[in-house]
């Protein structure tokens, strides 16, 4: 037996040494993720609702470039731009708080930008200010979402280990980073890059984002003593 395997080892050695051409081996992507990000250019009429101002979200997705400036279906005009912000009073106190929300949909339907934001203390702040970094204020946290609008269920869940389309990425340690350059008039403007991925580990990467929105201001008390 012992020279039995030394003989089939010499041929193996042998075989490996000829100088056959190698064809390079060239994976294709799987069928269903073909064409998954496809270019989609701004819509000029829906980039232009608010009084000659273009808003949008835009970037650059695994090098595709896509455009989402449509505000989609929601019932309340001031949900998917919106700054709320005030006090939360609790029995041990008062205290501050604010979200952001940015939703724009591209004009064909197909995807769902949005960039969500807490105590940014965006009407204070020093701009430009970015995320991740190394002093963030109380508890500020952030996130961009992209929801594939062909793919939606009853639970549309980022995080579940079986979504396979709808991409995340949270403003912290080694994700996206986000920097807001002004907010001005309202209009929150700014720069967004980095690696995304769905609940299953799917990946994408984000480049050249960029986005313009004019928050609707609101200003609350929420009492939960």
């Amino acid at each position: 037996m012992p020279r039995l395997i030394c003989v089939l080892l010499t041929i193996v050695l042998f075989s490996a040494c000829k100088k056959n051409p190698v064809e390079p081996i060239v994976q294709a992507p799987e069928p269903k993720y073909v064409d998954e990000f496809k270019p989609c250019a701004c819509d000029s009429v829906a980039g232009n609702e608010s009084a000659g101002l273009q808003e949008y979200i835009r970037a650059e997705v695994n090098g595709v470039p896509i455009c989402a400036d449509g505000k989609g279906g929601f019932a309340d005009s001031w949900f998917p731009n919106h700054l709320r912000y005030g006090t939360i009073i609790r029995q041990d106190g008062r205290q501050y708080f604010d979200n952001v929300y940015m939703i724009r949909y591209t004009k064909d339907r197909q995807w769902m930008i949005g960039i969500f934001l807490e105590n940014t203390h965006a009407l204070t702040k020093t701009y430009p200010y970015e995320l991740p970094r190394s002093n963030p204020e109380y508890c500020e946290i952030g996130e961009i979402q992209l929801e594939n609008q062909n793919q939606l269920t009853n639970n549309s869940c980022m995080f579940c280990s079986w979504s396979d389309w709808h991409y995340y990425g949270q403003f912290f340690a080694q994700g996206p980073k986000l920097i807001v350059d002004r907010f001005e008039n309202d209009v929150f403007e700014g720069r967004f890059s980095g690696r995304v991925r769905t609940g299953s580990g799917r990946t994408a990467m984000v480049t050249n984002g960029q986005f313009r929105i004019r928050l609707d201001k609101r200003e609350e008390e929420i009492d939960v003593r």
